[in-house]
């Protein structure tokens, strides 16, 4: 007789729709640049514009679904790994027209960043439906997230302001990396909880 998986929960169900989603997104994003090279150069206005549209959203509602769902301890370090490459993503799309070797590990980055939100939705899927799954509440958790992105957007205000006033003074124009609060927010969102989470599974084990 065979054994009876669980089902999944509403909430695990639209994070794996959230990640797929986010697949498709990039895999039009590939597309776009294709395009732009191959046939209209007019397109990457559109390879541009369209990440703006789902870059950081569609990953931070997976969160938010993980949170809900109290599966984040299954997907974090994933989520870490897609903002990191996020990052790298957008760095090299504004340097790299000012350092070409820079620019060069944009495409690279992107096929990693494919396959990190491949394993972010493969950990869900193909998981045990209560692996990795708190037993307690996440609410904290939650908090954290919501402090870390208010720190990180303060931060990148800050830092953007200091990196126009050495590109003004060392190149006698303005220098800056487009949302660059919005990447801290971000990233801070993840990291900060990821943070707590290790260092309460490390307080866990020390009492065991």
């Amino acid at each position: 007789m065979k054994e009876n998986l669980p089902r999944r929960t509403l909430a695990e169900n639209i994070y794996i729709g959230l990640g797929a989603m986010y697949l498709g997104c990039l895999l039009v994003q590939f597309l776009l640049a294709g395009l732009s090279i191959f046939e209209d150069p007019s397109k990457w206005a559109a390879h541009k514009l369209f990440v703006h549209m789902f870059g950081y959203a569609i990953p931070v509602l997976m969160i938010i679904t993980a949170l809900a769902g109290r599966f984040f301890k299954l997907i974090y370090k994933e989520i870490m790994v897609i903002f990191l490459l996020l990052f790298a993503m957008y760095f090299t799309a504004n340097m790299g027209w000012r350092i070409g070797w820079l620019g060069a590990f944009h495409p690279i980055a992107g096929v990693l960043l494919l396959g990190a939100g491949t394993a972010a939705v493969r950990k869900v899927l193909k998981g045990p439906r209560e692996a990795g799954r708190s037993k307690e509440k996440n609410k904290g958790m939650l908090i954290w997230a919501l402090a870390g992105a208010a720190g990180g957007l303060t931060a990148g205000v800050i830092l953007s302001n200091l990196i126009g006033i050495l590109g003004q003074t060392l190149f006698d124009k303005p220098m800056g990396i487009k949302f660059l609060p919005f990447y801290l927010a971000a990233c801070s969102a993840v990291l900060l909880p990821a943070w707590q989470l290790k260092k309460r599974r490390k307080m866990e084990e020390e009492k065991e």
